[in-house]
């Protein structure tokens, strides 16, 4: 039995964890849902055992013994990916490249891992070093990892985050076979369909209270759980003043790729692709986790060295022919899960805006009263102004990636990537920020590359797609129009 009793942890504005009492019988399943910075994940840590409780007055947590609990959350891939920068040993190997731990070596190796790595599809998976993965990929792995340890208490906080659709239902059956069996199972999600179905019961976090909490049925169908779940999206009167871009012909293609191909360790992920993206186009990227999509996007948004030799053209320029990184990411605003991971620079949330003006992690140059005024203008569109002065790094993931948003719209981009903008965001936020990049698109020069597995992340915008197939030599890539 999991007991919880007089928890009070501070949390951001003022506001704190309270659990008075909360208990969870043996072989329970529980989804814990809330709002972004609700406490959900702070609840997770605590519950896994990262934050210690001191017993004279922070509570207790009583979990069976054994205590032997296993965590899934962006902060573990984090600390995995940091160890493995601790110990790079790149300077000293062969070849130049310390490629860290493999998938293989962290989930372990075991009859029952075995098992759990078939059941998840990833046995392509076990030899890759964990740090070249994919979004996707990784949290397959991590998944993996954690439920082959068979613990007595498995804690998954968005399990689902960038997970292609086959993946999903992968995981979902996964999951429903061990809820059956018996496996105590708390998810740390935003209520959707892709949840296994036999889940006991649904806890609603409020502003770090506990608004709700009971059998899964009884709270769905409460007036407080739809109540809480109306969604209300709000868009602004105007766009704040951006960049303009005349030093460009408006006729000419942003990026032409003619017979591109990529490969690693010699496995192809794509070849022979040609590619234009125009001028009043948007294209949504669609495949499956691991076939090459953030790959076409680091080509052409300078973060690629793969991208040298090859024919490419960004901005009527051949890639290659003496421009700076900085000529061409001036052209770009980006959201991905990578580069969320790399943004660990010690500055504040309009710091962090205002980053984006300089394509800068962190903020380095002195802005201009103009720009941290429009910064400060998508602080409050995005419900963040009480955050202004706060750590970036202190945020919870959702609202780090709300800033990361912020910080990629807020010169207006010509080129706006998307590359699974919505991992962590709350279904409230989930439905601003959409809306808000669909707006944009319609009141600005700001053409879009959008990336989502999620069925909820619908554009009414894009007017293309680009579609990777699995062939016999990795990836066949197709086009169309809407």
């Amino acid at each position: 039995m999991l007991t919880i009793n007089q928890i009070s942890l501070p949390l951001e504005n003022d506001q704190s964890l309270e659990i008075s009492h909360l208990t969870l019988d043996t072989a329970t399943s529980l989804l814990i849902c809330g709002d972004n910075a609700c406490g959900k994940s702070l609840l997770g840590r605590l519950i896994h055992g990262d934050i210690p409780i001191e017993f004279s007055d922070k509570g207790v947590i009583n979990i069976d013994k054994p205590q032997q609990t296993e965590l899934v959350s962006f902060d573990v891939e984090e600390t995995i990916l940091a160890v493995d920068r601790y110990f790079d040993d790149s300077e000293n190997v062969e070849g130049g490249i310390d490629w860290g731990r493999t998938a293989g070596e962290l989930i372990g190796d075991s009859q029952y891992s075995h098992s759990i790595i078939e059941s998840l599809g990833i046995s392509h998976l076990i030899d890759k070093p964990f740090k070249v993965l994919s979004t996707g990929q990784v949290r397959k792995v991590l998944l993996a990892r954690a439920i082959a340890a068979q613990p007595q208490l498995l804690i998954l906080d968005e399990p689902y985050a960038g997970l292609d659709i086959a993946s999903q239902q992968l995981l979902s059956q996964t999951l429903t076979q061990l809820i059956d069996n018996g496996q105590r199972i708390i998810i740390i999600d935003f209520y959707h369909n892709e949840l296994p179905k036999n889940l006991d019961k649904v806890l609603l976090m409020d502003k770090g209270k506990l608004a709700i909490f009971g059998d899964k049925d009884d709270v769905l169908n409460s007036g407080l759980w739809h109540k809480h779940n109306t969604i209300d999206v709000n868009l602004p009167h105007h766009l704040p003043d951006c960049h303009l871009y005349d030093h460009l012909d408006p006729q000419q293609a942003f990026a032409s790729l003619k017979n591109v191909r990529v490969s690693f360790e010699d496995n192809t992920v794509f070849e022979n692709l040609d590619w234009q993206f125009k001028p009043g186009q948007h294209w949504r990227l669609v495949g499956p986790n691991g076939c090459g999509k953030s790959t076409l996007l680091s080509l052409i948004n300078g973060d690629s060295p793969k991208a040298y030799g090859q024919d490419i053209t960004l901005f009527g320029r051949k890639r290659g022919s003496g421009e700076t990184i900085w000529d061409i990411k001036r052209h770009y605003g980006v959201v991905s899960a990578q580069f969320h991971r790399d943004y660990r620079a010690s500055t504040s949330v309009l710091g962090a805006i205002v980053s984006g003006f300089f394509d800068t992690i962190g903020l380095y140059d002195t802005p201009s009263d103009t720009q941290i005024d429009i910064a400060k203008q998508w602080l409050e569109l995005l419900g963040l102004s009480a955050l202004e002065k706060q750590p970036f790094s202190q945020l919870s993931y959702g609202e780090q990636r709300l800033v990361l948003i912020a910080r990629a719209v807020v010169k207006l981009p010509l080129i706006l990537i998307l590359d699974e903008p919505c991992l962590g965001l709350d279904n409230q936020h989930r439905a601003q920020v959409l809306a808000l990049v669909d707006y944009i698109t319609r009141h600005s020069n700001t053409h879009v590359l959008f990336v989502s597995h999620d069925s909820r992340d619908k554009l009414a915008c894009l007017t293309h797609q680009l579609e990777f197939v699995e062939s016999d030599n990795g990836y066949e890539i197709k086009q169309y129009a809407f």
